[in-house]
């Protein structure tokens, strides 16, 4: 279970396939294979060695990808981070991670040259393009020899940290080692088979656990990995036509601003043959009009976290029935079952077993679940108690063992001592046809604690007012469940690093002023 067998089957089995489309830079896995090999003698030469840790500050490229092959090859740690973050917190991850290196792309190079000062224990700096202080990455290639040792790597070595929001309000290093990313590669093989030799997309940022695995399984089945740097529907739907892309994973936002595109009518996208959506909850009512505007693709969720290298169920499309039986219709608000290898249950608040249909939080367990957080060994020792990896979300299962998230438990809204769950009151407003992006949140409030409120933005010439909205959800929820207090936005809402609504963001100008976020 060591990541160097993924490239290395890739390479020798699809040596003269498609390997990665980047813009007009385009390349086999045999010429992938020799970059890759050119880098891990560079780093080498700069004096990496196993254990060392790699920071890599880029947007989605084929420079990603090498890097990654790289850094595994030679049995150091990568530390993708997340280019959305500040640069406080990023110099944080830097430091809190003792990144002996660091490689940055031409976007990110005035912010990584802006922290420089300040990061401590950076030796060696990459970029690829040109700077002072910074080796150029395409010279750091070409002045490199082919050969390079690999140390003697175990499957509980370290291969990466991959940071998370922490409670304490500072990010926290996930330890992901070897045996953790290739178990879940076999999992997720098995719950979503991708084709051999077709193309994938990283629309996704590839940074981010959501999409980081399909850089192992797309390698293996000699696919193409097409690159789109950031996220924009219009250049995703031109990049499904031109390249024709079979396979991407999406978060829902991504699915809503595509389906909501002009282009998605006009744009030849046949070859989209699946789509596989996590990292948030999907509205059941916007999932419908995903299926009804791409009715040639297959649907797949994936529910995980990073602390899971980062799949734990699956929704097969087979389950995505939008007519028929209630007991078949209602999985389209679920995350579907364990995938094979996870051992997944629901806890209450003492750790012990609940009946199907109550409400619990999901724990986990198997050989995908982390090493633990990096130097933070009580809020390991919190998380992976008694055995399990406790997620933090709070669930349901059914009869048939299907799991029906109901919202994270830290967002949790409790209303004159009801309980609340956001998604609930989510997918009522994605009913209404105005409604484009919606996002419920707690404000605080004297009498019952807390109130339901909800931040939403419409479709492009669509109108509504938050009187006609509130209403609308009063017509569908109890009145503690129904919003008191509802925000029209402009734009769109703001997203965190894979594209999920930042409800942080929202909840900030409510609670100013307050020493907790709970009241």
């Amino acid at each position: 279970m060591i990541l160097t067998q993924v490239l290395k089957r890739g390479a020798a089995f699809y040596p003269d396939n498609l390997a990665t489309v980047d813009g007009t830079h385009r390349q086999t896995y045999r010429d992938l294979r020799a970059r890759v090999n050119a880098l891990a003698s560079a780093l080498q030469q700069h004096g990496i060695q196993k254990g060392d840790r790699i920071a890599i500050l880029m947007l989605n490229g084929h420079e990603f990808a090498e890097i990654i092959f790289a850094c595994w090859d030679i049995g150091a740690v990568v530390v993708p981070l997340n280019y959305r973050l500040a640069a406080e917190e990023l110099i944080f991850i830097i430091n809190d991670a003792e990144c002996k290196a660091m490689i940055t792309d031409d976007v990110m190079l005035p912010l990584t040259a802006g922290m420089r000062p300040r990061l401590e224990g950076i030796q060696h700096y990459i970029a690829t393009a040109p700077a002072e202080g910074f080796d150029l990455y395409e010279e750091v290639l070409t002045d490199s020899s082919s050969e390079f040792t690999t140390p003697e790597i175990g499957e509980n070595d370290l291969a990466g940290l991959f940071y998370t929001s922490g409670t304490t309000g500072l990010p926290k290093g996930v330890m992901l080692s070897h045996r953790n990313l290739w178990s879940n590669l076999l999992h997720s093989l098995a719950a979503i088979p991708p084709r051999e030799g077709e193309a994938y997309m990283h629309a996704a940022p590839m940074f981010h656990l959501a999409d980081f695995p399909s850089l192992m399984s797309v390698t293996q089945h000699g696919c193409a990995h097409v690159m789109l740097k950031k996220f924009d529907p219009a250049a995703f739907l031109e990049l499904v036509e031109r390249e024709r892309v079979g396979r991407v994973t999406l978060v829902p936002t991504m699915i809503n601003f595509i389906i909501n595109h002009p282009d998605v009518k006009t744009r030849d996208v046949s070859s989209l043959k699946s789509i596989t959506y996590g990292a948030s909850p999907m509205p059941a009512e916007l999932l419908k009009r995903a299926m009804q505007t791409l009715p040639h693709v297959e649907f797949y969720q994936g529910y995980g976290q990073s602390e899971a290298s980062p799949l734990l169920t699956r929704l097969s499309p087979q389950d995505h029935v939008l007519e028929g039986p209630e007991h078949l219709t209602r999985r389209l608000a679920s995350c579907g079952r364990p995938i094979v290898g996870v051992e997944l249950a629901l806890f209450d608040e003492f750790d012990e077993p609940i009946k199907p249909g109550e409400v619990g939080e999901i724990v986990a367990r198997g050989p995908n679940v982390m090493l633990g957080y990096w130097k933070r060994p009580e809020e390991t020792a919190k998380t992976l108690r008694g055995g399990w990896l406790h997620t933090g979300d709070a669930a349901r299962m059914d009869e048939y063992g299907f799991i029906y998230i109901v919202d994270r438990t830290k967002d949790m809204i409790v209303t004159g001592g009801e309980n609340v769950y956001s998604t609930e009151v989510e997918n009522v407003l994605f009913k209404h046809p105005a409604v484009r992006e919606a996002a419920v949140i707690g404000t605080p409030d004297e009498k019952w604690g807390e109130l339901v409120a909800a931040v939403v933005t419409l479709k492009p010439d669509a109108e509504s007012t938050p009187e006609e909205l509130i209403a609308h959800c009063a017509a569908h929820l109890a009145h503690y469940k129904t919003p008191k207090l509802i925000e029209i936005k402009d734009g769109e809402l703001p997203k965190g690093g894979t594209g999920k609504i930042d409800k942080k963001v929202l909840r900030e100008p409510y609670w100013k002023g307050y020493e907790r976020r709970v009241n």
